[in-house]
């Protein structure tokens, strides 16, 4: 009885130690251009493409909807449109032995040192009229990104998948200026 007792309890403390290790909270750096919108298209109506959205249907959807929201009318038939391009960066360690060793240090310690990743995209506006592309703007979004026991005070309020959408409004904020 007792061996069973202490068997579910070793169960119980590993359960709740592997899952605090993959709490995750993330800190959103500033979105970045390098151009700045000085212009507006007065073109209220457009077809509206999302390119490199493919796992990100809540965020696409999301963004259709700031832009109705901003008396933007979507035509798929308009000629002059607006192709929204989102790339994942891949991230780039210092060393790759260091970024490793942390991450099992972060896991057999059960969760206690956290573990930090840089996650990066660019986002890129791409007006064009018929085949003739009008202008480009690209944006760039980051946060640093944590795991560990540590971290799951900050998750309530730091939820990376709501930061990534705070800064796709951000970058759609930035690119259409009020008229």
């Amino acid at each position: 009885m007792k061996y069973n007792q202490i068997k579910i309890l070793s169960v119980n403390t590993l359960f709740i130690l592997i899952s605090f290790c993959f709490q995750c909270a993330a800190i959103p750096s500033a979105v970045q251009t390098k151009e700045r919108n000085l212009t507006t298209y007065s073109q209220n109506s457009f077809k509206l493409v999302f390119t490199g959205f493919y796992r990100y249907e809540k965020e696409k959807d999301l963004i259709h909807n700031k832009l109705v929201e901003k008396g933007y009318k979507i035509d798929q038939n308009s000629t002059f449109q607006l192709e929204i391009i989102l790339q994942k960066k891949e991230p780039k360690y210092n060393s790759e032995f260091f970024h490793k060793l942390h991450f099992l240090l972060t896991f057999f310690s059960g969760g206690i040192i956290p573990t930090h990743i840089r996650t990066e995209h660019t986002v890129t506006f791409r007006y064009s009229k018929s085949d003739d592309i009008l202008q480009e703007k690209v944006y760039f979004v980051g946060m640093d990104q944590f795991r560990g026991i540590p971290i799951f005070v900050f998750m309530i309020t730091h939820w990376p998948n709501q930061i990534f959408k705070d800064q796709l409004l951000e970058t759609i904020n930035m690119e259409f200026i009020p008229q």
